[in-house]
């Protein structure tokens, strides 16, 4: 139990440091302002759904999944950029923070269930889907949104 306790902690230092880096210089902003401030608030989320997962906190780690299914909304200035840029590809992208969605329902499920297998390979699951649409996004939203 000590070595997950000090991995949780070890995990969650590291979040907030890349969290205070991600948002030097920045003005606060409003929940939900921009696609940037989502991607942070689901990195954070994510974290702590490790780490709920590593404590065997089946409750947190449930609440850290809802958290992710249902993140802020982009604005609709966002999207409409985002769409004129990326044309047909825009389904594709939407498509991919659905399999996301879907994949933590299925964690929040799994976590009411206490059911640690499932939570683990939806886990998995998620990260190969965020990766995956980062490998194909992220550089590309990053030069439309500039």
């Amino acid at each position: 139990m000590k070595k997950v306790l000090l991995q949780a902690m070890i995990v969650t230092s590291l979040v907030w440091g890349v969290q205070a880096h991600a948002g030097e210089g920045m003005e606060p902003m409003q929940k939900g302002e921009s696609l940037k401030v989502i991607m942070q608030q689901l990195n954070v989320d994510y974290a702590a759904l490790n780490i709920a997962i590593f404590m065997e906190d089946y409750a947190a780690a449930a609440d850290a999944a809802q958290n992710i299914a249902y993140h802020d909304a982009v604005p609709m200035a966002t999207k409409k950029k985002l769409k004129a840029s990326l044309g047909k590809e825009m389904k594709m992208f939407k498509q991919a923070d659905m399999k996301v969605h879907h994949l933590a329902l299925d964690i929040e499920k799994a976590a009411q269930a206490k059911d640690m297998k499932t939570m683990i390979a939806k886990q998995s699951q998620m990260l190969s889907a965020c990766m995956a649409c980062h490998t194909s996004y992220r550089n590309r939203v990053i030069d439309i949104l500039r």
